[in-house]
């Protein structure tokens, strides 16, 4: 199974400054990207998807997600937030502002508090009963369920 991202690279440096985008990243100093260190924007943009859907895959069902703006812009700032904290340090005041905003508004949708913004629950999360019906004259098979009268 693929995993559903739901920003870009230009989603990040919309709400971070390009060129800070590029100095967690670039290693070398060089002021240019490598391959290698261009697929840590990528990795972070993956990371920040996957702790996304990891919470919210219960509720909904991913594919229905790909165009949700609040998944976009929440998986935007937490890859922010990583690439910012890449080497241990502190993240600017914005980007951990925006990162505890979006993880608690994550931490609500999955406890049920909230519902994702512009988004219909994917699941019924109502209780089902089964009725069954005992039927003794096939020993094999003594308790079948009753479609008609099940919920």
């Amino acid at each position: 199974m693929t995993t559903q991202f739901y920003c870009t690279r230009a989603d990040i440096e919309a709400i971070w400054p390009p060129a800070d985008v590029v100095a967690s990243v670039d290693d070398d100093g060089s002021g240019t990207l490598s391959a290698t260190e261009s697929s840590y924007i990528d990795r972070a943009i993956e990371r920040a998807a996957n702790f996304i859907n990891a919470r919210l895959e219960m509720r909904y069902r991913l594919s229905d997600l790909a165009a949700n703006t609040w998944c976009r812009d929440a998986n935007a700032a937490i890859a922010a937030y990583w690439l910012s904290t890449r080497r241990g340090a502190a993240a600017p005041a914005q980007l951990q502002q925006q990162y505890d905003a979006y993880v608690a508004e994550l931490v609500a949708i999955v406890a049920g508090s909230i519902k994702l913004p512009q988004q219909a629950e994917s699941f019924d999360g109502m209780p089902g009963v089964s009725n069954y019906a005992i039927r003794l004259d096939e020993p094999w098979r003594k308790a079948q369920v009753v479609d008609e009268a099940s919920i």
